[in-house]
């Protein structure tokens, strides 16, 4: 019997290429060789006898008869993986989540909590590092824990915490100066960020009176961005859950008084509405509720500490 559809390889490699920026980006999500990608594409075209990808421009596009396929492959190879997925959690995986977050978030607060979760309610969590829709509409993930303001894309969603933003340095900066101790100083200042999302400063700003722009070094996660700023190269904002670890350690200190939203805040992500349901993730939505509002109160005991402490100085120079 003749062959009458295409291999699921092809196929993914298919909807990889379609999505991404370039073949190289999508051989890259795959983790195969831009060769070995380039001979699974030109197997598909072979197979079905169409060109489905305008080779001629600059970057790699879609032809007509290639997005017609899209539309109509696409929603096929998701129900491949979504029964995947649940004949995998049949088989006895229902105590384990496949998680999508960022580094900085894995690294400097999720990882050091997971034996919590293990220990109360036996669940562990296979990390995957990315962001965007196609994560969890790939089967690379099941759920994910982003920052952001809560909408991806259409993706349902709970919203785990919104974060507010304090101006923190290390004790004294890179070039000998003293951190900058009124809004008006920002300007002389090496203003530290991250990539994703790129208006936290914009934010935090909008609502000071101080007018500045947001002119910002960026850095490609948060981790960095702290651990540039605890090295004297700048100032940054401390929020929530991801600075803990440097607040805790008295890396960075607050700058100044102000303690402002940054318009963002973490959600925790879904890949259907089944998985919403489903008691293993409900545990595991409630704990991290949990975990982040016990943040929240550390932060805010440190931020109390700090105006407690900001507001004795006047009087212990009178004495």
């Amino acid at each position: 019997m003749l062959r009458q559809a295409p291999s699921l390889e092809a196929a993914e490699a298919f909807l990889a290429a379609a999505r991404a920026r370039s073949f190289r980006a999508a051989a890259a999500e795959l983790a195969l060789s831009p060769s070995a990608f380039s001979r699974r594409i030109q197997m598909l075209e072979a197979f079905v006898e169409a060109p489905l990808f305008d080779r001629s421009g600059p970057a790699v596009r879609l032809t007509e008869v290639g997005a017609r396929y899209l539309s109509q492959i696409e929603p096929a190879m998701e129900t491949i993986r979504r029964a995947t997925a649940d004949l995998k959690d049949a088989a006895g995986r229902l105590g384990r989540l496949r998680l999508a977050t960022s580094h900085s978030l894995a690294v400097g607060w999720l990882i050091p909590r997971l034996p919590d979760l293990l220990q109360r309610h036996g669940l562990e969590v296979d990390l995957t590092v990315g962001r965007g829709p196609q994560v969890l509409r790939s089967g690379a993930a099941d759920i994910a824990l982003w920052g952001g303001d809560g909408g991806e894309d259409d993706l349902a969603c709970d919203r785990i915490v919104d974060l507010d933003g304090v101006l923190v340095s290390a004790p004294t900066l890179a070039d000998g100066r003293a951190p900058p101790r009124r809004l008006e100083d920002l300007a002389a200042h090496r203003m530290l960020s991250v990539r994703s999302p790129p208006d936290l400063w914009s934010h935090w700003l909008s609502g000071t009176g101080c007018g500045m722009a947001a002119a910002s070094t960026p850095f490609d996660t948060s981790h960095l961005m702290y651990e540039a700023a605890a090295s004297g190269l700048g100032v940054t904002l401390a929020v929530p859950l991801l600075a803990e670890r440097f607040l805790a350690e008295r890396r960075l200190r607050p700058c100044l008084g102000v303690r402002r939203p940054v318009g963002s805040g973490y959600s925790l992500f879904y890949a259907s509405a089944d998985l919403r349901r489903r008691p293993q993730i409900r545990t595991f939505l409630a704990w991290l509720q949990e975990q982040a509002a016990g943040s929240l109160r550390t932060f805010d005991a440190w931020w109390d500490a700090y105006q407690r402490d900001a507001a004795a100085e006047p009087s212990a120079a009178a004495a």
